[in-house]
């Protein structure tokens, strides 16, 4: 199946670049028809400038580059991007602008995909989708990066498609692993995802490494894509399959900790509703799977809270006792350690999704094959750069570092290789 998606400009690129005129012009003509006001009306907007400036002299910074192994050394050697400052959006003042303004401004660039859909053991199914490319498709070795969205995202996704546009620019064949029900695939049973089941993966990587079992896969994954990714690269599947790399973007390490940070008021308001809603939605244009099962439907769909909704669903679709049982094995810092392959972490401190405090520092720290480049400001796989960031985000530029020195050949020596797939360099 073939499908083609033409996007069109944001409404916000236009806002942003209209801003300087649009201000110039509000300063003119209230001085003409409301001079009384004038004075009023540019106190606000110093004020707005100066909380502007204030906040890039305070995020604008070389980003950090935390770890002890190779792969640390090799990032800050050559990545130029990360050997640089990173100069936030101006008008992005807080995580909030960075998370909400990359879902509304940034383009989704236009390509061809390809879907393919997996049978899974218990009669479902989840779907691939191929960048398809000109040209011929038959290197055996051609490197591959696969995509694992967030939490009901897809290969619809602005971000997603930021991504397999990554892995595009390094001659790499590209792909996205759409989680069951998500980017307008079709449930066949009850069952749907969570952070800590990785049986679908396996079976996807499985099924690319048939296909192409000489090639290498880097994995980029994001938010709750992570907590899968770091799950599945921890098992015994994972550690004996063709994932070299893997770059895990946004994702939460603790679930307790995410939770209570996405349950405050306004996260409840700017994010929980809007994923909330989006999951009841998925079930609910499968509503005729679920109503004679073994949930309770209209139970489930009374849910105000992803907590609840853990509780009412995930919790029972994946053997847990319920949404502290689940949490509590959810947690993917506890994997890192039996991580054994090149794995970068991305993160922002100020994500109001995966909170600073509870970032896998310690973890970093003591395993070789991780690193973890951390910045003041870019709030949930947001990251934005420039006055008017409608394409790719910073986030993008090093990711794109990222894998094309992953698929270099001389990454690591192949002693190097060896004794990093033995416990790390």
């Amino acid at each position: 199946q073939h499908y083609f998606i033409q996007s069109n400009l944001s409404v916000g690129w236009a806002m942003a670049s209209i801003a300087p005129l649009g201000i110039a012009a509000i300063l003119g003509l209230s001085a003409y028809m409301f001079p009384s006001q004038v004075v009023r009306l540019r106190s606000l907007i110093v004020f707005i400038l100066g909380h502007i400036f204030y906040n890039l002299l305070k995020t604008s910074k070389q980003p950090e580059i935390l770890g002890n192994g190779k792969l640390k050394e090799v990032l800050a050697e050559g990545s130029a991007v990360l050997n640089d400052t990173y100069y936030p959006t101006p008008w992005c003042v807080g995580p909030h602008f960075h998370s909400l303004s990359r879902v509304i401004v940034q383009h989704v660039p236009e390509m061809t995909l390809k879907r393919e859909y997996v049978p899974t053991p218990d009669g479902g199914q989840f779907a691939l989708d191929w960048l398809v490319e000109e040209g011929p498709d038959d290197d055996p070795v051609q490197p591959i990066v696969m995509v694992v969205p967030g939490i009901t995202g897809g290969s619809h996704n602005n971000y997603v498609r930021q991504l397999m546009v990554n892995g595009q620019a390094n001659k790499c064949r590209t792909l996205v692993f759409n989680n069951r029900g998500c980017s307008y695939s079709k449930l066949l049973t009850t069952r749907l995802y969570s952070g800590s089941n990785t049986e679908d993966m396996s079976l996807a990587i499985s099924t690319i490494s048939s296909r192409y079992p000489h090639a290498p896969i880097t994995i980029l994954a994001v938010s709750l894509g992570g907590m899968i990714t770091t799950h599945y690269l921890a098992s015994e599947q994972g550690m004996a399959s063709n994932v070299k790399a893997a770059c895990i973007i946004s994702s939460p390490w603790n679930a307790f900790g995410t939770y209570h940070s996405i349950s405050q008021p306004v996260h409840h308001v700017l994010y929980e509703k809007y994923l909330l809603g989006k999951l009841k939605k998925m079930v609910q244009t499968h509503e005729h799977l679920f109503q004679d099962s073994k949930y309770d439907y209209k139970h489930m769909m009374k849910a105000t809270s992803l907590k609840e909704w853990d509780d009412r669903y995930t919790s029972r679709a994946f053997g847990y006792k319920g949404w502290e049982d689940y949490y509590a094995d959810g947690h993917s810092f506890k994997k890192l350690p039996n991580l054994r392959i090149p794995t970068l972490i991305i993160s922002a401190e100020d994500d109001p999704i995966s909170p600073a405090d509870h970032l896998p520092f310690a973890e970093v720290k003591n395993n070789p094959n991780l690193a973890m480049v951390l910045t003041k400001t870019g709030g949930h796989i947001g990251f934005l750069e420039g006055w008017c960031p409608t394409g790719p985000a910073w986030l993008n530029r090093v990711v794109e570092d990222f894998v094309k020195i992953m698929i270099s050949s001389d990454f690591l020596s192949p002693s190097e290789k060896k004794e990093l797939m033995n416990g790390g360099v």
